[in-house]
Formats: structure tokens, C-alpha cells, sequence
């Protein structure tokens, strides 16, 4: 049997090989597979291992397609992102006429804001309720601490008088009772006292009282 050239000589690569080789790898770095998955997949293709594509590849291969694999590694980076975009908003991504948001999402959207929308109206509501509520208690307090005010300085008024009356009585009792005991003398039934228009304590007799009379 006639054998090949691949089998008499295994460790031959050509340019050819390698361009196959780069190109599977790189479309498995683009759609986010591993260079493992590409290695297998070129092992069948260009029957060898998947050990020897590998050794290949970091030997010889990746330093001469580095612009292109920084290329298809941004690529995938792109394209997982469109496709959370996509996932996030509803679509399918893969899908060749699908779009970022069908027309029942649009609709289910537009009535999650209008629910959104009528529960912060009812919330605004019942918190203008609620300070309507508060301002008329205030308004009731208010009123209610004017009165207080009012009677406070009307007790206070009343106070300052009774004190006044107060020591007014003290000073006429003081009075009495030094008349009474001014220079020993004892509290005579012959005399009796009153106030004169001044305030003064005067001593007066039986006698002028009945001439008084």
C-alpha cells in the first residue's frame, strides 16, 4: 500500500496547515469555545492530534496571528455583549430577524410605568392626606397653646395682686402688733385700732369712737 506523505512524514506542517489551523481556532476564540474545542476540531481536519495542533500552536502558529487573535478575542467580547443586551431586553440575539424588543414587550413595559406611575399618584395622595392631617393638628395645638398662654398670664396677673394684698395684710398685722407692744404696755380694751386712707394702723379710744358715732 501506497502511503501518503502525511503518514511518512508527521511532523511536516506546511503554510497551508497552518492558515487551517488558525482559522478553526480563531473562529472557536471568536464564538467564545476554547482553543482545547479548536485543537480537537483541527486534529480531525488536518489528521493529527489534538497534543500536536496544540504544540503547534503556541509554538509557531499564535505569534505569527497575534493582531488576529487580539482581533477575534475583542469580537467575542462584543458579541457577548449584544447578546446580554439582547437577553436583558427580551430578544434572541441569534435570531436573523429579531429585534431588541417585540411589540408585547413594548406594551408590557409601557403598562409596568403606567402601574409604576399610579402607585407613586396614590402614594402622593395619601401624603397630602397625611400633612393635611398633621397641619390641623398643628392648627388645633396652636389654639390650644394660646388659650394656655392667655390663662398663664392671666394667673400670673392674679398672683403678682394676691402677693401684693399679701404682704399688704403682713405689714398691717407688724403694724398692730408694734402698736400693741410699743414700750411694754398690754393691749388695752379702751382703745381700738383702723386703717386710716393711707394704710397707716391708728389707735383710737372708746370715746372719740362714740363722738366718731
Amino acid at each position: 500500500m501506497r502511503q501518503s506523505v502525511r503518514t511518512m512524514r508527521q511532523d511536516a506542517w506546511t503554510q497551508e496547515d497552518d492558515a487551517i489551523l488558525a482559522e478553526i481556532v480563531l473562529r472557536h476564540i471568536r464564538d467564545g469555545s476554547t482553543q482545547l474545542a479548536g485543537f480537537n476540531e483541527a486534529s480531525r481536519r488536518l489528521g493529527r492530534t489534538a497534543a500536536a495542533c496544540g504544540f503547534r500552536w503556541n509554538a509557531v502558529v499564535r505569534k505569527q496571528y497575534r493582531p488576529s487573535i487580539e482581533g477575534a478575542k475583542e469580537e467575542r467580547k462584543e458579541r457577548k455583549s449584544q447578546q446580554i443586551q439582547a437577553q436583558l431586553e427580551g430578544g434572541d440575539y441569534d435570531h436573523p430577524t429579531a429585534t431588541l424588543m417585540s411589540w408585547a414587550q413594548v406594551l408590557r413595559f409601557l403598562r409596568q410605568e403606567k402601574n409604576t406611575a399610579q402607585q407613586w399618584a396614590s402614594r402622593w395622595r395619601a401624603a397630602e392626606r397625611q400633612a393635611v392631617e398633621w397641619k390641623n393638628k398643628f392648627d388645633a395645638l396652636n389654639r390650644d397653646h394660646q388659650k394656655l398662654s392667655e390663662q398663664y398670664e392671666r394667673l400670673s396677673r392674679d398672683y403678682e395682686v394676691m402677693v401684693q394684698d399679701y404682704r399688704a395684710l403682713v405689714q398691717i398685722v407688724e403694724r398692730a402688733r408694734k402698736a400693741a407692744l410699743f414700750e411694754g404696755e398690754a393691749v388695752d380694751q379702751g382703745f381700738m385700732y383702723r386703717i386710716d386712707e393711707y394704710g397707716n394702723l391708728e389707735r383710737i379710744s372708746e370715746t372719740r369712737l362714740e363722738s366718731a358715732e
